[in-house]
């Protein structure tokens, strides 16, 4: 699990998404993550946030035959919750291979 804050990108680097939505990209702010990236019409139809922290967890699902890391987001982070989780998960750390699925 990870606490990170996200931002939606506006760069032709990435594309946008059938409804023309651009990702989210987030920047971990404390614990472990493998992938911080969230589809931008995923992001707005759950009602979250940019800026606003959120506790997170990564995991590896199949995509069109293909390993993608996923990035759910399991609840939002008060200011007065966020200390404790950056104790108890660490200082942030994005760790992608060049092995990691994209």
């Amino acid at each position: 699990m990870f606490v990170a804050k996200f931002q939606q990108v506006n760069s032709t680097k990435f594309s946008t998404d059938k409804n023309n939505n651009y990702p989210y990209i987030g920047e971990v702010l404390a614990g472990r993550a493998t992938g911080t990236i969230i589809n931008g019409t995923m992001f707005q139809r759950e009602g979250l946030e940019p800026n606003k922290a959120y506790l997170c967890q990564n995991s590896i699902e199949e995509y069109e035959g293909k390993e993608q890391i996923k990035t759910s987001v399991i609840s939002a982070v008060s200011l007065l919750e966020l200390k404790g989780l950056m104790e108890q998960l660490g200082k942030a750390k994005l760790e992608v291979s060049a092995n990691s699925p994209e």
